[in-house]
């Protein structure tokens, strides 16, 4: 599981506008369906925060490693995405986009939703204390290969 939190999205919304805004989060969840397999449900968290389920990984390292390589992909994704807005003066473009995620796997970090979800926002914390920007896996908010 990927809880996925869009850094600094209220500078979007203060500069840009809410409609703007919208815009970003629409562009955002695109790229995230996109980035997974079609059997890993997408959905809004709430605010500027998404979740992905990862289905079927292997318990243990081999699904932690997966589970990290799909957090670093769609990280480094929307990190370069860019969204075109039109807007009454003149369409802009928002960049430098950036998200915190935090990861937790079924086995070493629970079983059930309601553990997984505690311990993926916990790791996403950890990112985001880090320096935001990251991934951060695990009870422990460890740093990946570490």
């Amino acid at each position: 599981m990927l809880i996925l939190d869009l850094d600094h999205f209220k500078a979007v919304n203060d500069g840009y506008g809410h409609l703007a805004g919208d815009e970003v989060l629409t562009a955002v969840a695109a790229t995230l369906k996109a980035q997974v397999r079609e059997v890993d449900p997408v959905g809004r968290f709430g605010g500027e925060e998404f979740v992905v389920l990862l289905a079927g990984l292997p318990v243990g390292p081999e699904g932690c490693a997966l589970a990290h390589g799909a957090a670093e992909r769609i990280r480094r994704t929307i990190r370069s995405l860019t969204v075109h807005v039109d807007a009454p003066g003149g369409g802009i473009t928002i960049r430098d986009l950036s998200v915190s995620v935090g990861v937790a796997v079924t086995g070493g970090d629970g079983e059930s939703l309601d553990d997984l979800l505690q311990v993926a926002d916990h790791a996403l914390y950890a990112a985001k204390r880090a320096g935001r920007d990251q991934v951060r896996i695990g009870r422990d908010g460890s740093v990946p290969g570490h």
